[in-house]
């Protein structure tokens, strides 16, 4: 079972298994929140003639080729067995990365699109905390801001996708929240999944204090629509002679909760149209004054909405069955709608590398690198547990009158002669000295197995941080026994003569030389390999370090690890798909390489 204390604890040894995290343009999150929006989807495949529902063909391009008027763009899709993933379909992780980071700079988001018309999801209790961690690894390789759920017809309501992928969004949302930056949510579910008691209310209502806009599609459901008393008329989705009268009276039912729809604040809510007649069976606005003339009766009602959507981007760039380009109609139509927005000043960068230098029993002492800016920076502000502190001009800063022995959480920002003020950093936790002895050393992470044999087993951890005085070594304790001691900095030792097929328990503690001790590291209880295993593919346990290619069985069935990582409870080969690949497939996988 998973828990948001598990996640926490895990998230960051997860991703630190893959490459070095990056800090670039594309670690930025941009802050969509007052802005209009103007949304395309964008396609990671390639194009083939008579790809369209009128046999047209979408054009290839790059993300960085979208036109700045789309200021959010979303990447279809994530998806695939197990816990769905994303790969682009061409070029390198770093190079598709590049291109978000043009778009981020731009103050465009970028999100993730989960589903799709033909994806099968199917996720089960249990796996929330792998489908967070998968989320945010690809926010990590890719620089995403955020995920679409795109799930349609079946998979709405399949399996438990209803309740583990909410879960799983708002571990990924207070993830990123920890580090000042806002992981965007937002759907686009089918018009008739909204009615009331529809299917898509469960994930409305399980983020609906999360979730940043919806925006559903108004399209590809034929003569589907919506009873109107006010003109005693059925207005149906598919009927170009009221199709102002379609956009309007939908969206404003979904606004109110009226007419049998359920209900989506004005500002969260943006229309969702095809493109053009290549985009989708039925939805195309001929007129697009049919559109402008809809969003201003709402905007005169006082029910201004966030925008619109397009399927697709691509498609917007496409060619009609006769080779005539589509020429960017829908951009060119709606583009008033984030063009007329006059974008704030860039913000400065957060300081980095924010740590603390220096503690005693009632001050903390903070230090950080100084903001290069293309604008001196006046000013930074410390907050303490959210609290801002007083500012100050340059690092470091002493806080002060604090409680001896108790953890404090702080962020910073900084502020240039603009008065233009940059995101909250990271947070860092903090703790005071205790009254009365020196400060002991923190305790010894991430401890895990790297090797079993029959009659041994190797083991590693993550380094204490000295406390008052220097690490001097490290108590590694066997069952009520201590086996070894173990020189600092060495973080690694191999326990021999074992039994074979045998259970042991061990914990690590770290010594300083004024002889404190840590407390005590996280325990590991591995099984040694029988003597007769020779060749025998080990069974899988839960914290142990796994490498590329390493075999294991689960459950009676062999698997080849296919990412690097150490293991816990949910990453199990029967759940954890994008970290484990039945053995039988091992061919599959270089073929699909």
């Amino acid at each position: 079972m998973f828990t948001r204390y598990l996640f926490k604890k895990y998230i960051k040894r997860y991703l630190s298994r893959f490459k070095k995290r990056r800090e670039d343009a594309a670690s930025i999150m941009p802050d969509i929140s007052k802005k209009n929006i103007l949304m395309g989807f964008w396609h990671n495949w390639g194009p083939e003639p008579g790809q369209g529902y009128r046999q047209g063909m979408f054009k290839e391009m790059s993300l960085s080729e979208i036109p700045e008027a789309y200021n959010v763009v979303a990447v279809a899709f994530m998806k695939g067995n197990g816990i769905p993933t994303f790969k682009p379909y061409k070029g390198t992780d770093a190079a598709f990365r590049a291109e978000v980071a043009t778009l981020n700079a731009q103050g465009r988001a970028v999100l993730i699109s989960l589903g799709g018309a033909d994806a099968h999801i199917e996720l089960h209790a249990g796996q929330e905390a792998a489908l967070a961690a998968e989320i945010c690894r690809l926010v990590e390789v890719y620089g995403f801001d955020g995920l679409d759920i795109d799930l349609e017809q079946t998979a709405i309501t399949f399996a438990d996708n209803a309740t583990v992928l909410p879960a799983a969004l708002k571990l990924v949302r207070e993830h990123y929240k920890t580090e000042g930056k806002h992981f965007i949510i937002s759907m686009a579910p089918e018009f008739p999944y909204l009615r009331d008691s529809g299917p898509y209310l469960a994930y409305i209502s399980a983020l609906e204090d999360y979730y940043d806009f919806i925006a559903p599609q108004y399209y590809n459901q034929g003569g589907d629509g919506i009873w109107v008393d006010e003109l005693n008329a059925w207005i149906t989705q598919n009927n170009d002679e009221q199709k102002q009268e379609f956009l309007y009276y939908l969206t404003d039912s979904l606004i109110n909760g009226t007419r049998g729809f359920s209900s989506i604040p004005a500002d969260r809510l943006a229309i969702g149209l095809p493109s053009n007649n290549d985009g989708a069976a039925t939805g195309y606005v001929i007129d697009p004054e049919d559109v402008k003339d809809a969003l201003a009766e709402l905007e005169s009602n006082g029910n201004p909405i966030r925008g619109l959507m397009t399927w697709s981007i691509n498609w917007d760039a496409g060619v009609d069955k006769d080779g005539k380009p589509y020429d960017w109609e829908f951009h060119e139509r709606y583009k008033y709608l984030t063009e007329g927005e006059q974008p704030g000043p860039d913000k400065p960068p957060a300081p980095t590398h924010f740590r603390s230098t220096a503690q005693t029993t009632s001050s903390i002492t903070l230090n950080w690198d100084l903001v290069v800016w293309n604008r001196p920076v006046l000013r930074y502000d410390v907050y303490r547990d959210g609290v801002h502190l007083p500012e100050t001009t340059h690092p470091p800063f002493t806080d002060t009158g604090l409680e001896p022995g108790k953890a404090y959480d702080y962020q910073i920002t900084a502020t240039d002669t603009d008065n233009v003020t940059s995101d909250k950093s990271a947070v860092i936790s903090v703790s005071t000295k205790a009254e009365g002895g020196g400060e002991r050393p923190t305790a010894p992470t991430d401890l895990h197995t790297t090797e079993i044999t029959s009659t041994s087993i190797s083991l590693m951890w993550n380094a204490s941080s000295p406390g008052s005085s220097p690490l001097m070594e490290y108590a590694l304790i066997r069952g009520d026994e201590q086996i070894a001691s173990i020189k600092s900095p060495t973080t690694r030792f191999t326990d021999t003569g074992l039994k074979p097929d045998t259970q042991y328990q061990y914990v690590v503690f770290a010594r300083a030389l004024d002889n404190l001790f840590s407390q005590p590291s996280n325990m590991v209880k591995p099984k040694t390999r029988a003597d007769d295993g020779g060749d025998e593919i080990a069974e899988w346990v839960k914290d142990h370090f796994y490498d590329i290619e390493d075999k294991v069985t689960y459950k009676e069935l062999k698997y080849i690890c296919i990412q690097s990582h150490v293991s816990i409870e949910d990453w199990n080969p029967g759940q954890a798909h994008t970290l484990w690949l039945p053995y039988a497939l091992r061919a599959y996988r270089r073929k699909s390489n």
